[in-house]
């Protein structure tokens, strides 16, 4: 595993130069300061579906599944058709957290061995910024797992600028895992203070801390992200692609999502 040195560096001449991060303690109201959404009534209750077209982007199976009954396997086949930001099977999540706030989450990850070697990369799960009224609408994650020719890799993304008017955020690799292991499930938990001056992203996979950054987390937004996770591309490929998810969870504490 191989943490980009350039943000491990600043990570730990924050830790010990910098202050703390300015935290909200008086965050937007949060009616769900807990989320666990792991598909265990066979439906897809308490996401938003509207990215997933076909009767098979999305659905509830029995197996593979990382706890419990179920999980959800998604699938883009050659041939769909893309929307004006991509092709996309993906659940997105109903709630924006609070900026500023240490936010906990956690989640499971199966990528089977059929999975195809591709140039490209395959986005796999995402937080992605809340645009204000004027903004631009199509900015990148401002926090990525992608799958690309076989590796993991997790990016971030962070401008400073008010309003955006394009795709103007500066973007550097925090995690790149070559021929990231497939046929087994991967855990994630993160630990993180969306804030686009000073924030802090904690990650852990499969029990071991892999990636701690300070700096700046986002963009300049009013409000807080949202979670999304399934496949996106940008551009389609020619084979079918499935990958499955398991076992979301936020709160406010590790223990939410333990």
């Amino acid at each position: 595993m191989r943490v980009n040195r350039r943000w491990l560096t600043r990570s730990c001449l924050a830790a010990g130069l910098l202050a703390a991060p300015r935290l909200n303690t008086a965050a937007e109201a949060d009616p769900n300061p807990t989320v666990h959404l792991g598909f265990e009534d066979g439906a897809t209750t308490g996401w938003r579906t509207s990215k997933l077209a076909q009767p098979y982007s999305g659905t509830v199976v029995s197996e593979p599944v990382r706890s419990g009954k179920y999980a959800m396997r998604f699938e883009l086949r050659a041939g769909d058709s893309p929307g004006g930001d991509g092709i996309r099977a993906e659940l997105k999540e109903q709630h924006l957290v609070p900026l500023r706030r240490e936010i906990w989450y956690s989640f499971s990850t199966f990528i089977p061995a059929s999975f195809p070697r591709w140039k490209d990369n395959s986005v796999i799960s995402q937080w992605k910024g809340s645009t204000d009224e004027g903004e631009y609408d199509d900015r990148s994650p401002i926090l990525a797992h992608r799958y690309w020719d076989h590796a993991l890799v997790i990016d971030i993304r962070h401008s400073s600028t008010p309003l955006q008017q394009g795709n103007d955020g500066e973007r550097s690799t925090l995690l790149r895992i070559p021929n990231f292991p497939r046929g087994v499930w991967h855990d994630f938990r993160y630990r993180i203070v969306w804030a686009h001056d000073e924030g802090e992203i904690d990650c852990w996979l499969n029990g071991k801390q892999v990636i701690r950054y300070r700096g700046p987390a986002g963009y300049n937004d009013t409000r807080g992200p949202y979670f999304k996770l399934g496949l996106y591309h940008h551009n389609g490929g020619n084979e079918p692609f499935v990958i499955y998810h398991d076992e979301y969870k936020r709160g406010f504490r590790r223990e939410d999502v333990d």
